[in-house]
């Protein structure tokens, strides 16, 4: 372990995941190891920070594609800023509620279990949203 560079069984050690774990995330395309000549892969610090938001979002149910999605945002390079992210976020949970507000109530039995099938989904994202939100506000520090 030089610098913080890492093999993938060091690497896997300290992540508290197996090897076969860190593997998946790198064909899965979640991690980007360097790859020298010789053909061992190296882990950087940045992996190990990836994995630890990838951890996070499984945690709260987060879909492969979802945190693939959540990643790719990072490595653009013209990722809105933190707060201009958040401000995008409150717009849309207006607008949103506001979706909601205008929707009437469907006749009884007329795709009930397809609304509620829609309603719990959109409850427990909501719910990983916020806990995700608790999680960034509890690690800022107090200005």
């Amino acid at each position: 372990m030089q610098g913080g560079s890492y093999t993938i069984g060091e690497f896997a050690r300290r992540m508290g995941l197996s090897p076969r774990t860190i593997d998946f995330y790198t064909r899965q395309g979640l991690l980007h190891p360097e790859q020298p000549s010789h053909g061992y892969r190296h882990y950087s610090e940045g992996d190990r920070r990836r994995v630890a938001l990838i951890k996070q979002l499984q945690a709260r149910k987060f879909s492969l594609q979802e945190i693939r999605r959540v990643l790719d945002s990072y490595d653009r390079q013209n990722t809105p800023s933190a707060v201009e992210t958040m401000e995008q976020i409150v717009l849309d949970l207006d607008r949103l509620r506001e979706i909601i507000q205008q929707t009437s109530p469907l006749p009884s039995g007329a795709s009930q279990p397809a609304m509620r099938a829609v309603a719990t989904e959109a409850l427990q994202k909501a719910t990983a949203l916020c806990s995700l939100l608790v999680t960034l506000l509890q690690e800022m520090p107090l200005a």
